[in-house]
């Protein structure tokens, strides 16, 4: 460990692009914004493709089958990006993955805006969904390990808002783009995303990389010095001494830890495979909310079910990405605030009942009932906004111990690529097959996904993630920490102190004895 006490009394506390405290953290937040902007621009530019004349004579009129494959394949580029971090990212720096993460999709985006032939889109698809398992595996966590406690939540639903911006940039470049009628009006839209990977490129480069990684990997004096230029004080000051000790007294409680496969599927006595499974199950319930039925297919959703035209059906879609945008900012305020939980719970009542009336409406037909389908579709991605969006990208760094967090957490993506897939997959010729009956299957799911919140989903808001272990040292299953982390635990609910609280060193001492004997 660093010996802060050693260090001189002119410790110079190092700047990155002349910036250092919050307005580091901020410069953070905008490179990690960049990859997310990336993953909304790459889930939404296509469904403006999925209805141009162009672009489908260019693949030989894919029936609705295999246009599910070209726009789903990607997922499992994604997945396949995803795992490759789960074996070896955390051998490398957060942002260094980031940034390979762009490099490989700026190679699939060239592939892909190149091409002449329906092999050669989906190659490109694959190689850029490679890119973007890279980018979502990483970018999460390097948020998470950089903010303060008590505006995580915050900066992690900004990243999401720039989702947002990147969809709305996508739908309308599709709507502009498909006024030209030359291949031009497809191709264009597919490399504009180029402009925001080399812009996270350039970030990585020169920002500082996650202290909890530096820690752990054994760059103490490293990651002392960036905890330092995190928080703009020394390292002798009370906010960064507490907070380094608390990252080494976590890393000391997981020593027995490798973040081996092993240890992401063993109790460890801070119930490591149990955490795996909570971060891989809330990236599975939001895909199967139906959310990427409404961002990959708005246009032919709303073209095949409700009947508008297809000029109609991009505009509505375009409206619908801007009415997500708005609603995003109400997360900024509301996952700090209002907590992980209940706004999970919320969030699925919400798209259920959505979904159940669109089912409804589009069952009866009609004009007015079309009307009425398009508002619950809006309706629907705002709680989705509101509930699930920025908080589920939130949730598995959290949940996670430091030791697993990369391994585990890109398990948890594989999870969300995996679940994205099937949804893509199968929503053309659902629509096409069974229609009105696809949203009832959604709304289901959804009910099914509060009750899972209730029941397994622990509260960490507004504690940092060392306490997070603390709340789940000693217990016997996740129903017990759940009833803990929301103070319905009797005797037990002052164990993982929020932010601003300070763990007692007799809470500290209990909770090594606990793992030690383990």
């Amino acid at each position: 460990m660093a010996d802060i006490a050693s260090l001189p009394s002119d410790f110079q506390i190092k700047s990155y692009l002349g910036l250092r405290g919050q307005p580091l953290v901020y410069a953070i937040t905008f490179a990690c914004c960049l990859g997310f902007l990336l993953f909304g621009y790459d889930n939404g530019v296509f469904s403006g493709l999925t209805t141009d004349p162009a672009f489908l004579a260019q693949l030989s009129n894919p029936n609705s089958t295999l246009l599910g494959f070209i726009v789903a394949v990607y997922e499992l580029g994604c997945l396949f990006g995803a795992l490759i971090c789960a074996f070896w990212a955390e051998y490398f720096m957060r942002k260094t993955v980031c940034s390979v993460g762009g490099g490989v999709l700026i190679l699939g985006t060239i592939i892909q805006t190149s091409s002449y032939s329906l092999g050669q889109m989906i190659v490109g698809r694959i190689v850029t969904g490679v890119g973007m398992g890279f980018i979502t595996s990483a970018v999460p966590i390097w948020q998470a390990e950089t903010t303060l406690a008590h505006s995580r939540g915050r900066m992690i639903a900004a990243q999401l808002t720039s989702l947002i911006v990147g969809i709305v940039i996508s739908y309308w470049i599709d709507y502009g783009m498909s006024l030209h009628s030359s291949s031009v009006q497809w191709r264009f839209p597919i490399a504009f995303q180029i402009i925001f990977a080399f812009g996270l490129i350039a970030m990585c480069s020169v920002l500082p990389d996650s202290p909890r990684w530096l820690a752990a990997h054994g760059y103490t004096q490293e990651a002392l010095d960036v905890l330092s230029s995190l928080r703009s004080a020394p390292p002798s000051s009370p906010i960064v001494s507490s907070e380094f000790q608390d990252i080494q007294t976590a890393i000391a409680l997981e020593r027995d830890s490798t973040g081996s496969w092993k240890d992401v599927f063993s109790n460890g006595g801070i119930m490591g495979w149990q955490r795996t499974l909570i971060a891989c199950s809330v990236q599975a319930c939001q895909e199967f909310s139906g959310i990427n039925m409404i961002v990959y297919y708005g246009p032919y959703i709303i073209q095949n079910s409700i009947g508008l035209s297809r000029t109609d059906s991009l505009l509505v879609s375009g409206g619908m990405q801007l009415f997500f945008l708005a609603m995003s900012f109400f997360p900024w305020i509301l996952l700090d605030t209002v907590g992980r939980r209940k706004l999970f719970i919320f969030g699925g009542c919400g798209m259920g009942i959505c979904m159940l009336v669109s089912a409804i409406l589009i069952k009866l037909g009609g004009k007015r009932n079309g009307i009425g389908a398009v508002v619950m579709l809006y309706l629907f991605q705002g709680f989705f906004t509101v509930g699930w969006m920025s908080n589920m990208w939130c949730y598995p760094s959290e949940i996670l111990p430091v030791r697993i967090r990369q391994r585990a957490g890109a398990l948890s993506v594989v999870f969300q690529w995996l679940s994205t897939f099937l949804v893509v997959e199968i929503t053309p010729p659902a629509i096409s097959n069974i229609g009105w009956k696809t949203y009832i299957i959604f709304a289901v799911l959804n009910f099914s996904n509060v009750a899972i919140a209730w029941y397994w989903f622990p509260e960490t808001a507004r504690r940092t993630l060392e306490s997070v272990d603390y709340l789940f040292a000693g217990c016997k299953s996740v129903r017990e920490v759940v009833l803990r982390s929301t103070h319905k635990g009797g005797e037990q609910r002052d164990t993982g102190p929020l932010v601003g609280e300070e763990p007692r060193s007799e809470e500290k001492d209990e909770v090594t004895e606990i793992i030690m004997a383990v």
